[in-house]
């Protein structure tokens, strides 16, 4: 249910939340609590367990394709590779003005007063939309949920951890937190769901 309920989200954050909630965290300085960075580094120890199992995919994976686990990290990292190059077509695409000033001088809502979208403009510029770290943040977790759901209130936590990082460090918009949380799931769910439909005996071991 709460799936078809993220584009009318998107739509109402964008025009009454994202640049409201910005201003707010700016003017009461919300944005310098240290702990909130540590949550934004998430994805940084997603990658490195990732680079981690592909080093061994390439010497091991003979010998350990039987077991579930190594399974569904190859999952988890086809689920990352292709949501970031989505990803990528979306900030390209939208082309959003972040809500501060990080990159080359880029044009925000808190310097500029610039909000809102610059369609098909390249560089990192222009591309709050939706937000990369939630996104390879929920492409991971959610493969594992999908996976192991007794246990799926643990890997909530990082992806909500993530997610209110990005936000109360005004790092990315509401809006471009929610697409990019909803983008790692739609690409996880769909390759998990492919996967079992063809090779559903791998992972019932």
């Amino acid at each position: 249910m709460l799936k078809y309920l993220v584009i009318p989200f998107l739509f109402i954050s964008y025009f009454f939340i994202d640049s409201p909630l910005v201003l707010f965290l700016n003017k009461n300085g919300i944005n310098k609590n240290f702990v909130l960075e540590i949550f934004t580094h998430i994805p940084d120890l997603i990658i490195g367990i990732l680079v981690i199992y592909f080093v061994l995919f390439i010497f091991l994976y003979r010998k350990w394709q039987k077991y579930k686990c190594f399974n569904i990290f190859f999952l988890a990292m086809i689920s990352v590779a292709i949501s970031v190059q989505v990803k990528d077509l979306l900030k390209y695409v939208f082309g959003r003005y972040w809500p501060d000033t990080w990159i080359n001088g880029n044009p925000s809502l808190i310097v500029h007063n610039a909000y809102g979208f610059h369609f098909f403009q390249k560089g990192s510029e222009y591309s709050s939309f939706p937000s990369g770290h939630t996104t390879v943040t929920f492409a991971f977790f959610c493969v594992f949920v999908y996976f192991y759901p007794k246990f799926k209130n643990y890997f909530y936590i990082p992806m909500f951890l993530l997610g209110i990082g990005q936000v109360l460090k005004h790092y990315h918009f509401l809006s471009d937190v929610v697409a990019g949380g909803f983008l790692g799931w739609v690409v996880a769910t769909t390759i998990c769901k492919y996967y079992m439909i063809n090779n559903d005996k791998k992972l019932i071991k």
